[in-house]
């Protein structure tokens, strides 16, 4: 199994490239990513449709809410609420380690400041027919101040 970490930029989150025979596939593990970062930050539901797979869902905790959903349900969440690029909250992503297994992937990634909120997402991916999907995603969200 292969763990690469990467760096943040500021419109992008890059991976650091081996020189192994996984390097093809981290490429298009980070294109699908890219996919759901889009998705995210400017309210882009299709760029989210080509990144989930049709039967994917979604699990996890923001704050005290407990949230189990099939993916269409992030959709919906995305499409209604206001989105970064329009807001101006400052919402970064760093994909903070991708495994890769075969046709079976794991990616980690921290989102800041969505929603007054710091995510830590967890993504499985699978690829089917020459192609990577995000199949679940999992999360915890705590609050920015967390005093409270």
């Amino acid at each position: 199994m292969e763990n690469v970490a990467t760096q943040p930029m500021e419109s992008e989150v890059p991976i650091r490239h081996s020189s192994g025979a996984k390097c093809p596939e981290l490429k298009n593990i980070q294109k699908v990513m890219d996919l759901y970062i889009d998705g995210v930050r400017n309210g882009n539901v299709a760029s989210l449709q080509q990144a989930f797979h049709p039967q994917s869902s979604m699990f996890g905790w923001k704050g005290k809410e407990l949230y189990i959903t099939p993916i269409q349900g992030l959709f919906d969440y995305i499409a209604a609420t206001p989105v970064p690029s329009k807001t101006g909250e400052p919402t970064t992503f760093i994909i903070t380690s991708i495994q890769v297994n075969g046709y079976a992937a794991n990616v980690e990634m921290a989102m800041d400041s969505y929603h007054g909120h710091d995510f830590m997402d967890y993504f499985q991916l699978v690829k089917v027919e020459d192609r990577w999907w995000i199949v679940s995603k999992t999360f915890h969200a705590d609050p920015h101040d967390r005093t409270s």
